[in-house]
């Protein structure tokens, strides 16, 4: 039991810090928005773009982990009805209402509807993080498919939890793969995953970022290499200062490996106890029949 507390302490750290420096409000800033899915250096964007002044930043650790403090409540009901629709009808309305407190936002979901974005905020600027279809593949299969994309006993676990945030990774999961199927020609992320489909799916990888070069007008798009580009690329497209501190490097690999085991450790924590309380009530239940026994034996 300590041990789940201990965990889930640390996960909520940086959303209750975050709350009392942050609330909910409109910005009418100019927004920007990345366009490239996850593992394409979505996180490291992010920091970047709060530190040159573009914050509250949306992102799916907001989805799931509110570190900004900002309400993310019903933001995953959003997303699975926008993909369900096509990008039309309530859930696009739904979806500017969700996004005007934000002053930019990238990585899934919001990355799978560059189309939409562009329509809601045809002022926007864009940028597209890209990197080794080989090397992001390899980074998609190592984290985040382990989490959304294949079944593994920790997650089916973790799911189940009925608070914050686990219970929102229950929901997550569903929207994901409606997400994707949007933006991968019907394939879900399950198929993303599959070793089976490893070349496919990469294949889909440059045709996004071939789309996203189609859609997005050449003035309002910065292709941004990962692991090459940095702040001098990105503020001059965003026409703001250079910060005299290197680009942020998040997200990496092992990060997410150690959210991976966190996630096993709440899993483990959480069977062990399940077990001890089942057990503790069989000896209870156990003890009652048996003093109830005695006690007919003796009357």
């Amino acid at each position: 039991m300590l041990g789940l507390l201990a965990t889930y302490s640390c996960l909520l750290l940086s959303v209750s810090t975050a709350k009392a420096l942050h609330s909910r409000k409109d910005s009418n800033r100019v927004k920007v928005f990345g366009l490239g899915p996850g593992r394409s250096g979505t996180e490291s964007l992010q920091i970047a773009l709060v530190r040159l002044g573009f914050g509250p930043s949306y992102h799916m650790k907001e989805i799931l982990f509110e570190e900004a403090g900002l309400s993310t409540i019903g933001d995953i009901r959003v997303w699975h009805q926008l993909a369900l629709q096509n990008g039309k009808g309530q859930a696009l309305e739904d979806l500017k209402t969700m996004l005007d407190p934000w002053a930019s936002g990238g990585d899934l979901p919001l990355s799978a509807f560059p189309k939409e974005l562009l329509k809601l905020y045809p002022d926007a600027k864009f940028i597209l993080t890209v990197r080794s279809p080989k090397k992001w593949y390899r980074s998609i299969s190592n984290t985040i498919c382990n989490i959304a994309g294949r079944e593994n006993w920790y997650m089916s676990t973790v799911r189940q939890l009925p608070f914050f945030p686990f219970n929102r990774f229950k929901i997550q999961k569903p929207m994901i793969n409606e997400v994707t199927r949007y933006a991968f020609d019907g394939n879900d992320f399950h198929y993303m995953c599959d070793p089976n489909n490893a070349e496919a799916t990469m294949k889909w990888y440059e045709d996004w970022n071939a789309k996203i070069k189609r859609i997005v007008p050449k003035r309002q798009l910065l292709i941004f290499e990962t692991g090459k580009d940095s702040y001098e690329e990105l503020a001059s497209f965003l026409k703001v200062p250079i910060p005299e501190e290197p680009y942020p490097r998040s997200n990496s690999t092992r990060n997410m490996k150690f959210i991976l085991l966190a996630m096993r450790t709440v899993a483990f924590v959480s069977i062990a106890l399940a077990v001890f309380l089942v057990t503790l009530l069989f000896v209870g239940f156990r003890r009652l029949i048996i003093g109830r026994k005695d006690n007919t034996k003796v009357d």
